[in-house]
């Protein structure tokens, strides 16, 4: 039996395209538009994302499961739509590359001093426990404190128990922006050192924020029919971070337009090689205010999650020189042998290496709900993540055919 299989995927191979990337690379593009607004949730990129998915599952020929490609849900989101700056002391900054402002933050306008609690006064910072700080913003500073009990004590600050305008924390490495669904009452701000003046005495800030309460956004969701009554699933978020301001988009190539050409690209292939099971394709919204487009799809499913006899969850496929790594491996042990056989028997991937279970992606309700699934993401080089830096032209992609390859193998096989 062994033998008949793997002679199955031998004959296999010569039906499958060998440049899958090209295909995926014009997704990734458009995906990562200026048009498409970070794919977040001002001026409706989430809603043009999810128009342009379900246009390409219908030229595909994937059905929806009821009238529409949507299911649409509610959530609450904080937002940036309007224009802003930052001056510190004479220095403009630049949004996105010299500061971020943190996705939980109010709006604010107006000049205002900066105390500096760094390695050499970080024990002064209690002097103003108590006192009306509104007129203040606070920077916290951990460069050249060797005690790490002592820095971690300072960046406990950064929660504003001083009260202050604002707090602001200063990076060495790229600034990573996190969408929030909560708004707090003092403005946030990361920074980057190496923009820095010298003596910084006072800055300058005009920030505004819209929270949104029931904002309406969809999960998108379509399914080829096989020959049996049960569904291999592949998913992916085609959220992503949105802008920040009117200026600043985040693209999101690798986190998740990648993963969303995935499977796309899946769907193109099993709507021109029939499936023995039925094949369903998820897209999910809201995975980066904490999963909760996968959340609610498993509270509303589309069919019934006992008839999922697997699901894999792709999200930042974007390289693989280094392999791969998958979710709940240690778990779906007899699936993960199987992903292992074909790797082994085609040299795809360099690795392919298991981890235990874990809340990161929209695999993990289903995993919840007794859903067999994995959740595989690629390892390489390419560091780029939740930053402005994430851009089509810069993901690498070098295994992508390897990776489509190994999960047609894989879905076969299952």
């Amino acid at each position: 039996m062994k033998k008949i299989f793997f002679y199955a995927l031998f004959f296999l191979t010569f039906q499958l395209s060998a440049q899958q990337k090209e295909f995926a690379q014009k997704l990734i593009d458009t995906l990562c538009l200026p048009e498409f607004k970070g794919r977040g949730y001002v001026e409706n990129g989430d809603r043009i994302a999810a128009d342009f998915i379900a246009k390409k599952l219908n030229e595909i020929g994937a059905k929806p499961f009821t009238k529409s490609y949507f299911q649409p849900f509610s959530i609450n989101v904080n937002t940036f739509p309007a224009q802003m700056s930052l001056k510190i002391g004479d220095k403009q900054q630049t949004a996105g590359v010299d500061y971020l402002v943190h996705a939980s933050s109010c709006s604010l306008s107006g000049s205002y001093k900066i105390i500096v609690f760094n390695s050499k006064n970080h024990i002064k910072i209690q002097q103003y426990l108590g006192k009306d700080n509104r007129k203040l913003f606070v920077l916290l500073d951990t460069l050249g404190m060797n005690n790490k009990q002592e820095a971690e004590k300072l960046m406990q600050y950064k929660q504003n128990q001083l009260n202050a305008a604002g707090i602001i924390e200063v990076f060495d490495k790229n600034l990573t922006y996190i969408p929030s669904a909560i708004q707090n009452d003092f403005v946030s701000i990361q920074l980057k050192r190496n923009n820095l003046p010298e003596k910084i005495k006072s800055l300058t800030i005009d920030v505004k924020n819209e929270f949104k309460t029931n904002y309406s956004t969809q999960n998108v969701a379509a399914f080829i029919q096989g020959e049996i009554d049960s569904f291999i699933v592949f998913s992916a978020h085609y959220d992503h971070l949105g802008k920040m301001g009117s200026e600043v988009y985040f693209a999101g190539a690798n986190d998740n337009a990648s993963g969303v050409a995935m499977v796309l690209n899946l769907a193109s292939y099993f709507s021109e090689h029939k499936p023995k099971y039925s094949i369903a394709f998820l897209f999910f919204s809201a995975e980066e205010l904490g999963i909760l487009g996968s959340a609610f799809y498993n509270q509303n499913p589309l069919f019934p999650l006992t008839k999922i006899k697997f699901l894999t969850n792709l999200d930042m496929v974007g390289s693989g020189e280094k392999g791969i790594k998958v979710v709940n491996a240690t778990v779906f042990q007899k699936e993960f042998q199987l992903l292992q056989s074909i790797n082994n028997q085609n040299n795809y991937l360099s690795q392919i290496g298991a981890r235990t279970p874990a809340a990161n992606s929209d695999h993990y309700f289903f995993y919840q709900n007794k859903v067999p699934c994995f959740f595989i993401y690629t390892l390489g080089e390419y560091s780029e993540y939740h930053n402005i830096y994430d851009r089509s032209n810069k993901l690498p992609l070098n295994k992508y055919d390897e990776l489509f390859n190994l999960i047609v193998k894989f879905t076969a096989g299952l």
